[in-house]
């Protein structure tokens, strides 16, 4: 039997065949794009539709990023999507770029330095080979680190402040020589007064013509020397009481007729042990020599601030405090900054011969137009021995800059005022109208064998160091350089 097809039928097999043409459609290969077609295509890979990046798209910036395993990429998808954060640019911009930003300081550079500097070159007396040997050593150090260096020599004369006592089978004896006293020779049997040197010390013994030796301490040194030279002493010797106490001192603008020495005491004791016997004491000559400062600056830079110490001592002394801490921090300031832009506008200095009257700074700042550069000095002198709180001797232009850096360290510091028989480097510059920063410790051992390196208060020499550097990066940015302190600089 045969069957006609139905209407229902006829649909049935109209859709049966539509669906076979769109399924050949799908497996045909895609006409080709013309290039603008193509073009618009690129664009629309290589860049996100939405412009904030919310859109599923590789940026530029990921092209050399390596591919990401499915694994990864399913833990993404996985992931909760975060939001992108707006930028604060007004925050970026106030951010500093890294090249400005103050180096670290570093304390264990310093610390190497003066190892080498009390420990191997040892005593360094002024206008001596020692003191050559020192200065040739800070240029090579200076040269190294990449700086032009220049060894400024110089002649000095002055008054002397030092004589040697001679003594038998041994060194001579090192007298300080105290300002108001005679210079002239004086000889005599040795007496040892078992006292302090007061009138009543002096009854029943007779001192006439004699060279005395009393003790330190309980009375001035003025008066000291009054009741010898009222007993009739030839000489006075005054000697430390303690390894630790330093050597120098001053009348107060008062006189002796007599020579009054003051030693250490150690030369003290070897000084009893002649008592009865006849010493002679040298007539102090005028101090004269050679000498020469060592200054070190980066190849075009120029002295916008100049940051130094002297590194000559008393003779006979290591002269770890006094001044190879001083010495020694300026060498490691110098390495710490050298590769940092600001180091343009710095030039480290060690001084010669300081100890003898300050001839180093004096001749340099007596040179025509070298200050006119000039805006500070920062003094590193006698920093490595001491007792809290730090005293900081800065010009009125300096010191809101230096209260601020002490206050934000946290460092227990004080304005301060040098004793009236000591100075230093900075002096000369603040007499010309440079502003100046001196910080350093009171009650610190000077001028006796004591001052070496056993003797350092490495906790205080670090606190004064890293003191030191903050208000080196202060007094940068005063000066107009490419400097972002660390810490405010204050108003």
């Amino acid at each position: 039997m045969t069957a006609t097809l139905t209407t229902v039928t006829r649909l049935v097999l109209l859709l049966v065949l539509l669906a076979a043409v769109a399924s050949a459609c799908a497996d045909a290969e895609p006409p080709p794009l013309n290039q603008d077609q193509q073009h618009e295509q690129q664009q629309a890979v290589a860049q996100p539709s939405d412009p904030r990046g919310d859109q599923v798209g590789e940026s530029p910036s990921d092209a050399s990023q390596p591919k990401q395993t499915q694994t990864q990429q399913r833990s993404q998808q996985a992931a909760p999507q975060v939001a992108p954060q707006p930028v604060d640019v007004a925050q970026e911009q106030s951010d500093p770029p890294e090249a400005n930003l103050a180096p670290p300081f570093d304390f264990a550079v310093a610390e190497s330095y003066l190892e080498h500097i009390a420990g191997v070159l040892g005593p360094r007396a002024s206008a001596t080979d020692q003191e050559r040997i020192a200065a040739e050593y800070m240029a090579e150090v200076f040269t190294e680190l990449g700086y032009e260096v220049e060894l400024q020599e110089f002649d000095f004369v002055n008054a002397a402040t030092f004589t040697p006592i001679p003594l038998p089978d041994r060194e001579p004896a090192v007298g300080f020589l105290f300002p108001g006293a005679s210079r002239d020779a004086a000889s005599g049997p040795v007496v040892v007064i078992p006292g302090v040197g007061e009138p009543a010390d002096y009854a029943g013994v007779n001192v006439n013509g004699t060279i005395v030796i009393v003790r330190r301490g309980v009375i001035e040194f003025r008066a000291k020397a009054v009741h010898a030279e009222a007993a009739g002493a030839a000489a006075l010797i005054i000697a430390n009481e303690t390894a630790v106490q330093s050597v120098g001192g001053t009348f107060g603008g008062d006189t002796s007729t007599i020579p009054v020495l003051h030693v250490s005491n150690a030369d003290g004791r070897a000084l009893r042990l002649l008592a009865g016997t006849e010493l002679s004491i040298p007539a102090a000559a005028p101090a004269s020599g050679a000498s020469q400062n060592v200054i070190a600056r980066k190849p075009g830079g120029e002295c916008r601030v100049v940051v130094g110490g002297h590194y000559d001592t008393v003779p006979g002394v290591s002269g770890a405090n006094d001044n190879g801490s001083g010495a020694a921090l300026t060498l490691a300031l110098a390495e710490i900054w050298t590769r940092h832009p600001a180091a343009l506008d710095i030039c480290f200095i060690g001084f010669g011969a300081e100890e003898l009257g300050l001839h180093g700074s004096m001749h340099l700042t007596a040179l025509a137009g070298w200050l006119e550069p000039v805006t500070a000095m920062l003094n590193l002198d006698a920093i490595g021995d001491g007792v809290r709180p730090i005293q900081i001797i800065a010009s009125p232009a300096l010191r809101t800059l230096t209260a601020a850096v002490a206050t934000q360290q946290g460092v227990d510091a004080e304005t301060g005022v040098l004793p009236r028989n000591l100075g230093s480097d900075h002096s000369p510059f603040a007499q010309a109208g440079v502003p100046i920063v001196f910080v350093f410790p009171p009650g610190a051992v000077l001028h006796t064998p004591a001052d070496n390196l056993d003797n350092v208060n490495w906790p205080l020499f670090r606190d004064i160091g890293e003191l030191n550097h903050d208000i080196l990066a202060c007094l940068l940015e005063r000066a107009g350089a490419d400097i972002t302190p660390s810490l405010s600089c204050g108003e």
